[in-house]
């Protein structure tokens, strides 16, 4: 065989590349040797620009894929996305998308009539894809199919048979999908059969709910709840099935790091002490579109709507994202055994398709309306102008457009609530909010939204994507969010998980000298877990005087207090790993909190406590890791992270530069939601 060597220059790294001129067929159907990239180098391929130069990728590195994997054969394949070349680079480096360049193979001669071979990456014909040089011409066989997974293709090339050619596989691309993956180029006889349009799950990731991970790390939080191992975040999916609160939530059952987004599971009876099962919904791939389980909500098919009850137990159905590419759409599942079992409706497939406004349209919220005896859903579409679209059906399969609401506010993560005003069953507004918790009031008539109000906010600090239960008893609302941010609780504290929900609440409307408002409080279940209170009234806190001086030893906390500020500047709440001060002239409520990093900075815990009849009143709940703050009986609330290790020398609560009254307090000491885990 004659060759010839030459040597490619990269950052400082040389790559010896192997250029034969013609080689003769092998035995096993391969083009030439290295066709199928096995000998792990560019061997008969010559590189040119930057976007295949550290090639070729070893192994199926799919945690940079979103758990795409690429069905590669063999252990090497051009992953134009990444850098793995089993040297040089390592298991998700990443290329990205805006290098560009060529990557030709040596000549060799066509001898059979088809040409085989694996394709991902862009779709985008003329700037990815792969060509065949023969004859002085440049033929483009195909582009890639805007999934990182390759798939099977085949080219025609029997009047090509006995000639010369080359492959070259290009990149001019330098935006989204700008990359192209291919593996395994052989001679065929016949074309190779195109990959299975099947349902298939993601077969590298466990279902299960890590029952052997304990509640017990020091510095775990013990009244939230969180799962047993690795990351949360949104909540999903929340119901009652008329016994029992679900909980589903965003989860990655691999990492304490986002990704590989699938819907975890617990379930209570109280909202307060959670039971955490195997992972409901995992990522799966279908029609060769690899793709992941974003956020939704789950419904009680209380009157057999989808068909599919099984004896007396009601369905439960899950509306969710699946996350592909190029673009998102809703998709749903079902359970007859409430909730341990799930079956993908049409394997997965859309029920609501995407609508054209944004390839990330996601988070279905779903719900009854009992007055137009329809299933609603509100879907956030679009972003600046933000838009909501709402959806009608029957069956919870066949869904009708209804109307938009345009929000310039609305983004992810939409829930409506239906509650009386100041318990007036005879007055029931509408409330719409999205996951930063902007919400407005008003009359919803089965197909649209009629506000009544400005849009308005209620919540501070790392409060995001709440969700409220769908069909709790007695028509009662209750929401939990998700404590967005902070220190990274695997990486910071050494814990086994990473990230929080914030506590459930009880959600009421109310009157105000400014309107009707959204008022937040902690359900009274929190009771269960109160293992001693501390009760004072009419205490009078000059300087120096500490109104809980006969307590020590505190950890987590349930504080209640009404106090009026009188001379004082500040009242000083010195609690366990965290310290709050109400600014009396500027109406501030502010703690010691926490940097992502876990580095002590401090915060505005809530900007604006303003005086009632010249009194605050607050609420206080400190666990392990975090602190939430209500106000004025509700009517603002902030969630924030602290720093576990900030002990102060002795729990207290004073007054600064004047004379401050405590008309009422009570301190809980809590018990771990978890001693029994």
């Amino acid at each position: 065989m004659n060759q010839f060597l030459c040597v490619l220059f990269y950052g400082g790294m040389s790559i010896l590349v192997q250029h034969a001129l013609i080689t003769p067929p092998m035995a096993d159907d391969l083009l030439f040797p290295n066709s199928d990239f096995e000998q792990g180098t560019l061997d008969g391929w010559t590189a040119e620009g930057k976007a295949f130069a550290i090639q070729p990728t070893h192994g199926d590195n799919s945690k940079i894929r979103n758990r795409e994997t690429s069905n590669l054969q063999g252990e090497w394949w051009i992953g134009g996305y990444e850098r793995n070349d089993g040297k040089t680079g390592h298991p998700g480096a990443i290329a990205g998308d805006q290098l560009t360049g060529t990557l030709t193979s040596q000549s060799f001669t066509i001898q059979q009539p088809f040409l085989a071979f694996r394709i991902g990456g862009g779709s985008l014909p003329g700037q990815t894809g792969v060509r065949l040089l023969c004859d002085d011409r440049q033929i483009e066989m195909t582009s890639g199919v805007d999934s990182e997974t390759m798939s099977n293709f085949s080219y025609d090339v029997t009047s090509l048979v006995g000639k010369s050619a080359r492959l070259q596989i290009f990149d001019t691309a330098t935006g989204g999908w700008g990359h192209i993956n291919v593996d395994d180029f052989r001679g065929r006889d016949t074309p190779v059969p195109e990959m299975s349009n099947e349902f298939s799950l993601a077969g590298d990731l466990s279902a299960s709910g890590y029952p052997d991970v304990a509640y017990d790390q020091p510095l775990r939080p013990q009244f939230h709840f969180l799962s047993r191992k690795n990351w949360l975040n949104d909540p999903n999916g929340m119901v009652f099935d008329g016994q029992k609160y679900h909980l589903f939530f965003q989860h990655n059952p691999d990492s304490p790091k986002w990704g590989n987004m699938t819907w975890g599971h617990a379930t209570s009876s109280d909202m307060v002490h959670w039971n955490q099962h195997d992972h409901a919904l995992l990522p799966y791939r279908v029609d060769r579109q690899m793709g992941t389980i974003f956020s939704g909500t789950a419904v009680v098919d209380h009157n057999n709507s989808l068909g599919k009850q099984v004896g007396d137990t009601k369905t439960m159905v899950a509306f969710y994202t699946f996350a592909t590419q190029p673009l998102f759409y809703q998709a749903m599942a079902y359970s007859t055994d409430l909730g341990v079992t799930w079956t993908y409706w049409n394997e997965g497939r859309a029920v609501v398709p995407n609508q054209g406004f944004d390839k990330g349209e996601r988070d279905p919220k779903v719900f009854w309306h009992e007055p137009s005896q329809r299933w609603v859903m509100a879907l956030w579409v679009q972003q600046n102008p933000g838009r909501v679209r709402w959806f009608t059906s029957q069956n919870l399969v066949d869904w009708e457009f209804a109307s938009d609401l345009m929000r310039d506010w609305a983004f992810e993560c939409m829930d409506v609530v239906f509650l009386p005003v100041d318990g007036d069953a005879k007055n029931v507004k509408c409330v719409i909010y999205d996951a930063s918790f902007d919400y407005e009031i008003g009359q919803f008539d089965g197909k649209e939204f009629h506000s009544e109000t400005d849009a308005l906010k209620t919540s501070q600090g790392n409060f995001y994507a709440a969700q409220s239960f769908n069909q709790a008893p007695n028509g009662r609302v209750v929401q939990m969010g998700w404590m967005r941010g902070g220190p990274n609780s695997a990486d910071v504290y050494g814990l086994p998980h990473n990230q929080q929900m914030a506590f459930p609440c009880d959600l009421t409307l109310r009157t105000t000298d400014s309107g009707i408002r959204l008022f937040v409080w902690p359900i009274p279940e929190i009771s269960s877990l109160v293992r001693k209170k501390h009760t004072y009234s009419n205490i009078s806190l000059p300087p120096g005087t500490n109104a809980i001086a006969d307590l020590s030893d505190l950890d987590l906390i349930d504080l209640e207090v009404t106090f009026t500020p009188g001379s004082a500047k500040q009242v000083v709440f010195d609690l366990p790993r965290v310290s709050v001060r109400y600014d009396v002239q500027k109406q501030t409520l502010n703690h010691d909190g926490v940097d992502d990093q876990g580095n002590p900075i401090p915060k505005t815990t809530i900007d604006k406590v303003a005086l009632r009849d010249g009194k605050v009143s607050l609420r206080l709940l400190v666990d392990r890791l975090t602190l939430e703050a209500f106000s004025s009986d509700g009517e603002s609330f902030a969630a924030h992270y602290i720093d576990p290790k900030n002990e102060a020398p002795i729990v207290s609560i004073h007054a600064i530069g004047g004379q401050a009254t405590i008309e009422s307090l009570e301190v809980r000491e809590l018990e771990s939601a978890w001693h029994d885990k």
